[in-house]
């Protein structure tokens, strides 16, 4: 089995936090910035996804990814085995992940995650003007003439989305997102499917320049600490190019006299 290449830190220039990748294939080295660490004790670590980041290596993304990144820090950790990922992240969504160090902590985690006490949670702009608040619930499965993306299919597995607006736009609804399940593209693929694809979206619908990115971020994560105690939260704000895309709309609502209250700040 070919290995991945090694991946080592140093500080570069005025940023201490920058990854150095080493690309064995290119002979170069590619830096990438090291996520953040929202919260860490001897069981397990949370880790904020920057945008485009693959979390685990692929054959088409053999190095820089979040998965390369936690092998070192393991490393400098003193850690034994390699972190084995709970959950994932899409590469266009940002957001918060759980690691467990340790197989014991991995294995109580993964019971909670099967049992539905790992609440997951997300901060998503949908195209047009979406009600109050709903569930979506729709089989999602590959799509068989490209394979890259997914649909909604009789056969495929059962997904629920739930959605909450918190703010409207003249044309797009800002909404709170939690799911019963995960899905590879859950989130995006069921709100397309309700006619309500999500800003920068291009995979599933939506190409106008609100952002020049994805409006998917992973803000909350709760779960049952595996050591037994009490439940562990955390959060990560909006990054600052999504506050800044909703400013844009706030502003453009406010010089086309619409009513507007921008307070990016708040949404966390």
């Amino acid at each position: 089995m070919e290995e991945y290449p090694k991946i080592r830190l140093r500080s570069y220039g005025e940023d201490p936090g920058t990854n150095v990748v080493h690309n064995a294939r290119q002979g170069r080295y590619l830096r990438k910035p090291m996520p953040e660490i929202v919260y860490e004790d001897d069981d397990l670590v949370v880790v904020v996804k920057p945008h485009g980041m693959v979390t685990h290596p692929a054959h088409a993304h053999p190095d820089g990814t979040l998965w390369n990144q936690l092998v070192d820090l393991f490393a400098a950790r003193g850690l034994p085995d390699h972190p084995r990922l709970l959950h994932r992240l899409d590469r266009d969504t940002s957001g918060l992940i759980c690691v467990p160090k340790l197989p014991a902590a991995h294995r109580s985690l993964e019971r909670a995650l099967r049992a539905g006490r790992f609440e997951k949670r997300y901060l998503a702009l949908a195209t047009g003007r979406m009600e109050d608040a709903g569930t979506i619930e729709a089989p999602l499965g590959r799509d068989l003439l490209d394979r890259r993306r997914v649909c909604v299919r009789e056969d495929g597995q059962h997904a629920r989305t739930h959605f909450r607006a918190i703010r409207r736009f003249h044309d797009y609804t800002l909404l709170r997102i939690s799911l019963d399940t995960g899905r590879t593209h859950q989130i995006r693929v069921h709100l397309a499917h309700v006619g309500h694809p999500l800003a920068g979206d291009t995979v599933y619908g939506d190409a106008r320049p609100v952002c020049e990115r994805l409006f998917l971020h992973a803000d909350c994560l709760a779960f049952p600490h595996p050591a037994g105690k009490e439940m562990v939260r955390c959060l990560a704000p909006l990054p600052a190019d999504l506050k800044l895309a909703l400013c844009r709309l706030a502003v453009s609502e406010r010089e086309a006299g619409e009513r507007s209250n921008c307070s990016c700040a708040a949404y966390h």
